[in-house]
C-alpha cells in the first residue's frame, strides 16, 4: 500500500487574487507531473493540492491519496504561475506527519518566496503503548 503522509495548513496568495489567476492555479491541480516535460518537475508526481474554501490560498487535498514531492509542487506552481502572473506568491506554512511519529517536517516559504522544507523536533519522551503498540510523545 505504501507510505502516508499528511498535511495541515494554508498557502495564502500574496497578491490580489483575480478570476483569470485562480483558474490558472487551479489546472495545476491533479495534474500528473510526467505528463508535463515542459515543467521540468524532476521526481514530482500528482499535484494533490486545491484551492481553499475561501479561495484565499491553497491547501491539501486530502481526497487524494499519497503525496510524493509537496515542496516541488509547491515550488512548480509559483514558479510556473509567475510566468503569467509576475506578482504571484505564497506564504505560510503545510505541516506534514508521516505514519511514523518522528516524521513531521514543515514546508514554509522563505523569504526569497520559494518552498523549502525543516524538520520539527519531537519534544518530550516517546513512548510506545501497550495496547496497540502506537508510539507518541509525551512531556
Amino acid at each position: 500500500m505504501g507510505y502516508t503522509t499528511k498535511f495541515s495548513g494554508v498557502l495564502t496568495f500574496q497578491c490580489a487574487v483575480t478570476a483569470p489567476m485562480l483558474c490558472a492555479v487551479k489546472a495545476f491541480f491533479g495534474e500528473d507531473c510526467r505528463d508535463h516535460p515542459e515543467w521540468n518537475a524532476g521526481d514530482a508526481l500528482y499535484i494533490d493540492l486545491r484551492l481553499t474554501d475561501d479561495f484565499l490560498g491553497i491547501e491539501w487535498d486530502n481526497d487524494t491519496g499519497k503525496n510524493h514531492g509537496m515542496v516541488e509542487h509547491v515550488n512548480l506552481i509559483i514558479r510556473e504561475m509567475r510566468k503569467q502572473f509576475p506578482d504571484f506568491g505564497l506564504c505560510g506554512t503545510l505541516t506534514a506527519q508521516g505514519e511514523d511519529i518522528e516524521d513531521r517536517w514543515q514546508l514554509y516559504i522563505d523569504t526569497d518566496g520559494v518552498a523549502k522544507k525543516r524538520d520539527v523536533v519531537m519534544v518530550g519522551k516517546k513512548v510506545t503503548c501497550p495496547h496497540c503498540d502506537e508510539k507518541f510523545y509525551v512531556e
